[in-house]
């Protein structure tokens, strides 16, 4: 997982707790000593690493757990719960769609390079279609009452 992704999965679980000071004090309450606020920021911007126990405290404190289960997937292998929980898989097949593309522009008389940009774009299709299907089904009609 990059550092770039670390740091903002991060930053999402101090939102969702209620900024850096109501983060910080989570983490201080689980990891029992005081935690800088600085040091908060520092993590949440992707200028520290992002420490396991900060996490843990933040995922409880949250209700959220995004780094359980990236790892999950990871160690499993299983792909994500749903359509929507997908964004790491489809931007690992659209870079691979991307990297086909060039192949193929680069030689498109290859059978083999045109077989494996459509492959890698089909797949990336399907994940958006999926992923739209479901985003449309969550949003209610124009005019609908709020239930």
């Amino acid at each position: 997982m990059s550092t770039h992704l670390k740091a903002h999965m991060f930053g999402e679980l101090v939102k969702a707790v209620g900024g850096v000071d109501a983060a910080a004090a989570a983490i201080e309450a689980a990891v029992g000593h005081t935690v800088s606020r600085g040091t908060v920021s520092k993590v949440q911007n992707g200028h520290a690493e992002v420490p396991y126990a900060w996490v843990s405290a933040l995922e409880n404190a949250s209700g959220r757990y995004p780094f359980l289960n990236m790892r999950s997937r990871e160690v499993s292998g299983r792909p994500a719960r749903s359509e929507l929980a997908c964004h790491l898989e489809m931007l690992r097949e659209a870079t691979e769609g991307v990297t086909a593309l060039a192949a193929f522009e680069a030689n498109p008389e290859d059978p083999q390079a045109v077989a494996r940009a459509y492959a890698e774009l089909a797949d990336v299709h399907d994940m958006v279609g999926g992923a739209m299907a479901k985003l449309k089904s969550l949003m209610r009609p124009e005019g609908a009452a709020c239930p």
